[in-house]
């Protein structure tokens, strides 16, 4: 068909957008960053760049912040602005998850790889990846900008790479991403082109000539230049230092209580839970070893990434949004290197062949393919959509924020239950500051004393002292007890010096007294 290219692309787009917008028909988050971003972006839009976080009091970000998502909520704005901004935000987040999928299937047409359509439903099928590009969070905006990155850097367009690896920086924290993947591109071909010119040419020569390494220097220039010229310059780099090094690096899951996110995926969950990547891994990776042919830079590079990405998710679970197109990418290159070099006619008679001795695990793995593939893939698409409708309301306390707002004077301190409620009280009420949020490590840094203060208040371990601490330390003027927290709540209630003003089912609100 002459216009297939075309109707292609208008299919995918389709698919992509109903099948993204599916998980979105729910009044209901995930994760509670969802609420900062909407709120992020209706702020930027009606005052302008934040250039300090008073609503975070006991955190490193109050005196030190930037916003390390900046051209995300930018985008953001017309959507919060002209729908509701919870809703407005849910459609921009569909759009930018259609917008990956439609131009991850052009960067591997680009590439000329075959099935390059059916590896990219492949995507979009694997629940992992779909479910955390479907929050309404930054990641799905940074892999794009990503992708974009990876074809630049395929195609040599190096001016194009510098500009997108500055605007990066402006999109979200994890920037240096660009660099990893400009660097082991240049790495490989250096090396590459070394081992078929030598000894007539040094290692250093072939590197000073080479063009993937003026690709790395564009993409490392474009991240010098986007850190530089920032409306945050140079308190970024204090904020850089704590996100990318101490939260990003450094990680102190062993230490304190981070998000779900930053502890390890086991190797074995992650196979499973990628179940089409796994498998045309496994099966691409033993007909390239059955049949071994020379690979090219381009396929190297790509399981060089794999291997990068699948390091950095057993590390930390939040990255498997990067592992799974960089596996698939590797998958596609790999299949389609299979398939211009292998003698298809030898390949057949060694399937044949394995199937005649292996006939029991053969059939098997047939009937897993042709019947539990589809099973397995309905399945976890349910579970993904109940994760989405029993996520937190977009009502969620606002109840108790509208009280607080009608109650309390602007700047009045709230000290409240979980760092991760910040979010949502944020979004429903920034008249009042709050005294932790987005990452624990941001309170730990700026003061572990407080840190161990807050963790035994609100888990319910210290029950003396409580007024002292909280009015003289944390300077509240509130307290917000989610319904969850008992202890801390029955202690609370035990201690002089505070007032329960409010109650819902939700939460309770104790006004911090004057002793």
């Amino acid at each position: 068909m002459q216009h297939w290219w075309f109707v292609s692309y208008l299919l995918l787009f389709a698919v992509a957008i109903s099948f993204l917008a599916y998980f979105q028909t729910t009044p209901a988050f995930p994760d509670p960053d969802s609420f900062y971003h909407a709120k992020m972006a209706l702020l930027i839009a009606d005052e302008g760049l934040p250039t300090s976080f008073p609503w975070l009091q006991a955190t490193v970000l109050r005196d030190s912040f930037i916003d390390q998502h900046l051209l995300y909520h930018v985008f953001l704005i017309p959507f919060v602005k002209l729908m509701d901004p919870l809703q407005g935000a849910k459609f921009a987040n569909v759009l930018i998850g259609t917008a990956l999928i439609v131009f991850f299937y052009h960067l591997l047409r680009s590439q000329k790889v075959k099935f390059a359509f059916w590896f990219s439903a492949a995507l979009l099928a694997t629940m992992p990846f779909t479910f955390r590009i479907s929050l309404v969070k930054a990641p799905g905006f940074s892999i794009l900008l990503l992708l974009v990155g990876l074809y630049c850097i395929l195609k040599h367009r190096h001016r194009a790479l510098f500009l997108l690896s500055m605007l990066y920086v402006w999109a979200y924290g994890g920037f240096l991403l660009i660099t990893v993947l400009a660097g082991s591109y240049a790495f490989i071909s250096v090396l590459w082109n070394w081992a078929e010119r030598r000894p007539q040419n040094s290692l250093w020569r072939i590197a000073s000539h080479s063009h993937e390494v003026k690709l790395f220097l564009s993409a490392a220039g474009g991240v010098i230049a986007g850190l530089v010229i920032n409306p945050y310059f140079p308190q970024n780099l204090t904020f850089y230092w704590h996100q990318l090094v101490k939260i990003g690096i450094v990680n102190y899951q062993n230490v304190i209580s981070v998000g779900n996110e930053w502890y390890p995926y086991k190797f074995v969950d992650l196979m499973a839970s990628t179940t089409i990547v796994s498998i045309i891994l496994l099966l691409g990776l033993y007909l390239f070893f059955l049949r071994y042919r020379k690979p090219t830079k381009k396929l190297i590079t790509s399981f060089v990434l794999f291997l990068f990405f699948m390091f950095i998710t057993l590390k930390s679970r939040r990255y498997v949004e990067y592992y799974v197109p960089f596996a698939i990418i590797f998958d596609a290159f790999l299949v389609s290197h299979l398939i211009r070099s292998v003698d298809w006619r030898e390949l057949w008679r060694s399937i044949a062949g394995f199937y005649q001795k292996r006939r029991v695990i053969s059939t098997l793995l047939i009937v897993y393919v042709l019947v539990m593939l589809p099973t397995v893939i309905i399945r976890d698409v349910k579970k993904t959509y109940a994760d989405f409708k029993n996520g937190i309301s977009v009502h969620r306390f606002e109840d108790v924020s509208v009280w607080l707002m009608r109650y309390s004077s602007p700047g009045d301190v709230v000290f409240h239950s979980s760092w991760d409620e910040f979010p949502i009280l944020f979004y429903h009420n920034a008249q009042n500051y709050y005294t932790a949020g987005l990452d624990p490590t941001f309170t730990y840094e700026y003061s572990e004393e407080l840190y161990r203060k807050m963790v035994d208040i609100t888990v319910g371990t210290q029950k003396s002292n409580l007024h002292e601490d909280i009015a003289g330390k944390f300077g509240a003027s509130f307290v917000f007890v989610e319904a969850n927290h008992g202890q801390m709540d029955g202690n609370i209630q035990r201690s002089p010096g505070f007032r329960r003003v409010y109650h819902d089912d939700e939460a309770t609100i104790y006004e911090v007294l004057s002793l």
